[in-house]
């Protein structure tokens, strides 16, 4: 129960029991302040971060909505309410609360209050966040600095502030999705990083205008500005947008006016018209991942490491599962789990970076119909394309009457659409077998890394029954 006699906003109510919900709870109780928890689902999972909050006198209710009238007997004794991401910014909640003066925030926020005076790289943009943001930690921290990836990914930034070890922390490396950005305006990164713009998240933004100027916002908040001038959109707006690095893999020399790193024909990594070292050890594929790879050597540059440290660095990294993962190989075939192309212009970024015959397995939750463009690299790469999940009949249409020409199987689930694709390949001969969805994972999935275990357990299941086809083992 909660006491209704007191005046005084003390209560901070948290919304969303996820990893950032918990950890956002957890800290507020360590600096003493009343918390309580609403969480719509249950679950073990729920189940057990209750119970471990309540044992810190958290009160924790379960299948319990976000709605105002809940939250009105109380409304004068909140301090704040800690909103999941997951949750619009125009939910009519949020919109009440706002209208009583109540303050709205997410758990970026909250860990912003105790990290705001560690250094900070904020990396955002539709494709290539992750890869950025987790590569950049790896070279920060194997030249020594104590520099953990957080925000979107990796650990909460509150788990962060309620550990000591956040004193010691050097640069927090934080991708920043366009949810968390929203909410968070005061978060003014000392780097920002801004990979690529394509229509995403429509649902949540409505518009494309909306969409970049949250984007934006980060990157005019920040003291130094690193952008991708490959990106089409962001190089449309290279006029407009605030001082900063740009990089381009373009050898286009009419490009290198306007950026100051690129990489040239004899694979020297060039800044400002100076090289700086050359590439030898990168293991990840695609174009993309190159225009990944700029920006964080930019960043590293700016943070101060030597060219000499980022090479060495490189030469032991390992890729994150779900994005271009290759989980098997023989001379033949090639299997590979990107499950993390939940949008077409992921999906393309991958389709293009592989030579020879492919066939692709895509499907899921659409995020949008701006598919023209994928359809046109499938023709021209792809042999065939198995289709499964929600999208699959609205893509199978889509792909008919853009003029695909090639075979298309059309599956309502993953292990009966895999059960065909290894008589298929039994009977054909393909380079690449392409896990790339192209779509959420919302339709059968919690999220891409469940999607994509399950399609690599799937795999390692059929590769054990089908020893005579295929002899080399699962990567491991």
């Amino acid at each position: 129960m909660i006491d209704n006699h007191s005046s005084k906003r003390n209560i901070n109510l948290v919304i969303g029991l996820g990893k950032s919900g918990f950890w956002a709870a957890k800290y507020l109780r360590s600096i003493n302040k009343r918390v309580i928890v609403w969480e719509s689902k249950d679950g073990i999972e729920f189940l057990e971060r209750k119970t471990a909050l309540e044992e810190l006198n958290i009160i924790v209710s379960l299948n319990k909505e976000f709605v105002f009238e809940e939250i009105q007997p109380f409304l004068k004794e909140i301090e704040s309410v800690v909103v999941s991401p997951s949750i619009p910014y125009d939910h009519i909640t949020i919109i009440e609360l706002k209208k009583k003066g109540i303050k709205v925030i997410g758990e970026i926020n909250v860990a912003w209050e105790i990290l705001k005076d560690t250094n900070w790289i904020g990396i955002t943009g539709t494709n290539g966040k992750t890869t950025v943001t987790h590569l950049l930690s790896h070279i920060l921290c194997d030249t020594g600095l104590y520099a953990p990836f957080a925000g979107n990914i990796g650990t909460p930034l509150c788990k962060y502030a309620h550990s000591k070890k956040h004193e010691k922390i050097d640069w927090v490396v934080a991708e920043l999705s366009s949810y968390q950005i929203e909410i968070s305006p005061e978060v003014k990164p000392n780097i920002g990083i801004w990979t690529t713009f394509t229509e995403d998240h429509l649902e949540r933004h409505k518009t494309l205008e909306n969409y970049f100027n949250i984007k934006k916002s980060l990157l005019e908040k920040s003291d130094f500005r690193i952008y991708n001038y490959d990106d089409k959109n962001l190089r449309n707006h290279y006029s407009s947008l605030s001082r900063g690095v740009w990089i381009t893999t373009s050898f286009d020399k009419s490009n290198f006016i306007h950026c100051d790193y690129w990489i040239d024909e004899q694979a020297y990594i060039v800044e400002r018209g100076k090289k700086l070292f050359k590439l030898e050890h990168f293991s990840l594929k695609g174009m993309h991942n190159l225009q990944n790879l700029l920006l964080v050597i930019a960043a590293a540059r700016k943070v101060g490491l030597s060219g000499k440290k980022i090479k060495d660095s490189l030469s032991n990294y390992k890729q994150l599962p779900h994005r271009m993962e290759t989980i098997y190989k023989n001379n033949d075939l090639e299997i590979i789990n990107d499950s993390k192309a939940t949008n077409f212009d992921s999906s393309i970024a991958g389709i293009s970076s592989i030579e020879g015959q492919i066939i692709i397995i895509a499907g899921g939750r659409l995020k949008g119909n701006e598919y023209s463009e994928w359809i046109k690299v499938l023709k021209k790469k792809v042999k065939c394309v198995f289709l499964f999940g929600e999208s699959s009949k609205v893509l199978k249409m889509a792909l008919i009457n853009e003029g695909f020409k090639k075979n298309i199987f059309e599956f309502s689930e993953l292990k009966e659409l895999l059960n065909f694709v290894f008589h298929y390949l039994q009977n054909n001969r393909v380079g690449t077998l392409l896990f790339s969805p192209s779509c959420s994972s919302f339709d059968q999935f919690k999220n891409y890394e469940e999607r994509g275990d399950y399609f690599k357990k799937l795999i390692s299941e059929k590769l054990k029954v089908n020893k005579s086809i295929f002899c080399s083992s699962i990567i491991s």
